[in-house]
């Protein structure tokens, strides 16, 4: 059987990275970036040298709007000579700031990276998967859509509307083989978080607060949208998986 083709929007770093090393263990992947192409380079040598069997390729652009999207999806298709089976939004970056001493144009400039690409790609992607009757999407969320942090306001409102938009497409497209899920993770050790995690570690806090224990790792999300992307996930949508560490659930004895 031949490989399915995986495209990972957001896959050169932390949990894009992630979930992109355990999705080459059975297919090809396509890693969309920003602007850093060293650093994608690097991540796409790293991923043939664990995985040679697999097809990997990179494709910088800063994504924005429908047309970025448009672009990214017709070089990806035109590399390896079909469309995505699989597909996994994970780009956006964080600001955060107090609502009304901000800025307006960056929540606009990030619910577009968040929620508006994630909505762009899905519509690019879905035509090839309905005439396969097959494909995977995976959006990624986060926990900051049903539990606020003070300061992520736009943050909050493009992953919320993330949730929306999933569950709603996921009634859309399930009588074509198509499923729709979101992983919304927590506190995980990405670039992202790395100024709260390492502002934690100099004021002495300690970093075992979650039920669990510890800080997530980006393998830990790539297990689980892996999962979901495979075959054995076909009656598995329209659902919000909360990967966490148990963080959401309450405030636990370990971090008092």
């Amino acid at each position: 059987m031949s490989r399915r083709l995986a495209l990972v929007a957001g896959g050169a770093s932390g949990i894009g990275l992630g979930v992109a090393c355990h999705l080459a263990t059975n297919h090809d992947v396509a890693i969309a970036y920003a602007e850093n192409h060293d650093h994608a380079e690097a991540a796409r040598r790293s991923l043939a040298e664990q995985t040679p069997e697999a097809k990997i390729g990179i494709f910088g652009g800063r994504l924005q709007s429908y047309a970025d999207c448009e672009k990214l999806v017709t070089g990806v298709t035109a590399e390896f000579g079909c469309g995505p089976d699989v597909l996994v939004n994970c780009t956006g970056c964080l600001f955060d700031q107090l609502f009304l001493g901000s800025d307006f144009e960056k929540h606009v400039g990030l619910i577009h990276e968040h929620l508006i690409v994630t909505m762009a790609l899905c519509h690019l992607c879905l035509r090839g998967m309905y005439k396969k009757s097959f494909g995977r999407i995976v959006n990624i969320g986060s926990i900051r859509a049903q539990y606020a942090a003070i300061g992520q306001c736009s943050y909050a409102a493009a992953k919320a509307g993330i949730e929306g938009f999933s569950r709603t497409l996921a009634l859309d497209v399930a009588h074509r083989g198509v499923t729709v899920n979101v992983v919304a993770p927590g506190l995980i050790d990405t670039p992202l978080a790395s100024a709260f995690i390492d502002q934690a570690k100099q004021k002495g806090e300690r970093t075992s607060w979650m039920p669990a224990s510890g800080i997530g790792m980006p393998g830990d999300v790539g297990h689980l949208v892996a999962f979901l992307s495979s075959q054995q996930a076909s009656y598995i949508t329209g659902a919000v998986h909360v990967i966490d560490g148990g963080k959401s659930l309450g405030e636990s004895p370990r971090g008092k």
